[in-house]
């Protein structure tokens, strides 16, 4: 029996921005969780930045999970995938895995569009392939832009009343996922984010800074993910997610941090262990 869990990290690996993978493996070691990555694509720079370099690693993909086949994984956490060939190749991966170890719990964060506007990268088509792959996650993480894409609702803003967040939650269980965390609902100086599990909703929130950084939803959910391999109940590690985001945010916009650079997690890594204990 493994004391350490075991996640496989599916993402992009942008060199620089702080996001993807170079967020998500500190964060889940320095939980105590084994990080696995499976990097989809080489960017020198993540897409935010004027200028990059893009390296597609699809191809690779096949080969890559074949030599995994003599692993399982306690979590898999998949982010941005960029084609619809990628998205059939992390299904057959989730597939494999589950029929391996029937306990194997998979989080799939949706990377679509934010602000009401899906990614130029994001064709319809490519929105189907998500869609289709949501049936297969125990958990996903969308933000309000990325629910709206896959139920087909009409985007009215970050500032959601319950009821239409629960109504949205409902429309994304529908899908054939097990649980939702709606992310980054504002209300007024409150961000919050709303977990709907067993036909029951729940809502926390925290402090909300006025600047918009580039992969929060990355550090989000790689916390979450932690928290949740760490044994933590989904709404205990939402609230763990949360409350490290807006400490973060906060010390990074004290910094003066240019927002595309990401926020400035490095210094409070210390504190995710502790956060553990503290969340019940």
């Amino acid at each position: 029996m493994r004391t350490v869990p075991r996640v496989a990290c599916i993402n992009d690996l942008s060199g620089f921005g702080r996001c993807s993978l170079t967020t998500a493996i500190p964060v889940l070691s320095v939980m105590g969780v084994q990080a696995c990555p499976v990097p989809t694509a080489v960017l020198s720079k993540h897409t935010g930045f004027p200028q990059f370099t893009f390296t597609d690693l699809t191809d690779t993909l096949t080969a890559y999970f074949d030599s995994w086949d003599d692993l399982d994984f306690d979590w898999i956490y998949a982010g941005f995938l960029g084609s619809i060939g990628q998205i059939e190749m992390v299904r057959a991966f989730f597939v494999r895995q589950k029929q391996k170890n029937p306990d194997c719990r998979i989080l799939l964060d949706p990377v679509m569009g934010d602000e009401g506007k899906r990614y130029s990268t994001y064709t319809p088509e490519l929105c189907d392939a998500v869609r289709r792959l949501v049936s297969s996650a125990d958990v996903i993480t969308p933000n309000i832009t990325e629910a709206c894409l896959l139920t087909g609702t009409e985007y009215c803003g970050e500032c959601l009343h319950m009821q239409a967040a629960e109504r949205l939650a409902d429309s994304l269980m529908q899908l054939g996922c097990g649980s939702v965390v709606i992310t980054g609902i504002v209300q007024e100086n409150r961000i919050g984010n709303l977990t709907y599990q067993d036909g029951r909703a729940s809502y926390s929130d925290v402090h909300r800074t006025e600047c918009l950084f580039s992969g929060t939803g990355d550090l989000f959910a790689s916390v979450l993910c932690g928290a949740l391999a760490r044994g933590k109940s989904l709404s205990a590690s939402v609230k763990i997610a949360g409350a490290f985001l807006s400490e973060v945010t906060q010390g990074t916009l004290r910094e003066h941090t240019p927002a595309a650079e990401g926020v400035l997690f490095e210094p409070y890594l210390c504190r995710l262990g502790g956060m553990l204990y503290e969340e019940k």
